[in-house]
């Protein structure tokens, strides 16, 4: 072959010393650690200026809270609002035009000099009263609804209504012996029966047990089915030790309400600390048939019928009883002392054994 021809063709496969270098291992590896340093010295340097501003930031704020505080400790405190806020979302639409009047418009004084004023201004006044006592008594703030109630009746003695309401307050708050004051002065041809019944209840609450069988009697009289009058009536008679009338409203009470098992319930132990055992069997038999869920009532069955020297009933209803609760309970239950002429009993055994072993 010829010579230049043999060079030419050796010449085409030669490369710039500098640019194959890039591509030789050792050179590579160079490259990509200085872009690694690259990297890591711009991370370095963003750190630094995050930090750098977060630091700023930080002072920036505590300066500002600094001259805040400082500002609040020259400012005097303002006077204080003393009147209570009211939501005006929480009074009627014709109620509202109470909350543009200040607190001091609710005060009844005035200058004494002769008759008390009736105007527009004073009827404004009743009804500012009339209104912040109503709010007051729905949210459950009884002291300020005496108060405003008060008031009220200060500016117009005359003004009907008023009593009933201010008697509730005082209820609420336990205050009975001003309870009864101001609900005695109601005219009865004013009191619905729940009137009389509530006012039956504070009499109660204040032992004033005439007057409470009194209120009570005039509105079953009033609405012979009203039930809750009777039950209450059953507690007055209960609580006076006149057995046979509170026997006597119990059933009334009961004939009217059968689906109310906790007065049922009562009603039972009520006969049973009188002794009368087949009463209440009878009573405690009728109520298990349509409740078969509540375990006191078959341990008290079971207690009665022990009384009434009914073992195998007494054992039939403690073993349903036994069904409605965890060992324990109804171990509790079967080591009371009315159980004791149970206890001696071969079934009675083996109820206790088979619990105890429930319980391991």
């Amino acid at each position: 072959m010829d010579t230049d021809k043999r060079h030419h063709l050796q010449d085409i496969y030669q490369t710039d010393q500098k640019f194959s270098d890039d591509f030789t291992p050792q050179v590579s590896k160079e490259i990509f650690e200085e872009r690694q340093r690259d990297i890591m010295r711009h991370r370095f340097t963003g750190f630094l200026l995050g930090s750098l501003v977060l630091l700023m930031s930080v002072a920036v704020v505590y300066v500002v809270f600094r001259e805040y505080r400082n500002v609040r400790r020259l400012t005097p405190s303002p006077t204080p609002i003393t009147q209570e806020y009211i939501p005006r979302y929480t009074l009627p639409s014709g109620s509202q035009w109470v909350m543009d009047f200040g607190h001091d418009y609710a005060d009844p004084k005035w200058n004494g000099k002769g008759t008390r004023p009736f105007n527009a201004t004073w009827v404004k006044k009743a009804a500012f009263n009339l209104i912040l006592a109503e709010q007051a008594a729905n949210i459950g703030d009884n002291e300020r609804a005496v108060k405003y109630y008060t008031n009220a009746q200060k500016i117009f003695p005359d003004l009907e209504g008023i009593d009933f309401r201010l008697g509730l307050a005082y209820f609420k708050l336990d205050d009975f012996e001003n309870a009864l004051k101001v609900l005695e002065t109601v005219p009865e041809d004013e009191l619905s029966h729940d009137m009389l019944n509530n006012l039956g209840a504070a009499c109660i609450r204040a032992k004033a047990f005439d007057k409470a069988e009194r209120y009570f009697k005039q509105a079953i009289e009033m609405k012979p089915t009203y039930a809750d009058a009777i039950k209450n009536l059953a507690g007055l008679y209960q609580e006076m030790e006149r057995e046979n009338d509170a026997i006597s409203a119990y059933e009334k009470y009961l004939d009217l309400r059968p689906g109310d098992v906790d007065t049922q319930h009562n009603f039972a132990l009520y006969l049973t600390k009188l002794g009368r055992w087949e009463q209440a069997a009878l009573l405690l038999e009728s109520l298990t048939e349509e409740v078969t869920d509540v375990s006191v009532l078959y341990f008290l069955l079971a207690q009665v019928q022990t009384h009434n020297g009914n073992p195998d009933k007494a054992m039939t209803a403690m073993k349903r009883g036994i069904q409605l609760l965890d060992p324990n309970s109804a171990l509790a239950w079967m080591n009371k002392q009315e159980f004791e002429t149970l206890r001696k009993s071969d079934e009675f055994q083996q109820m206790i054994e088979m619990l105890e072993k429930s319980k391991r």
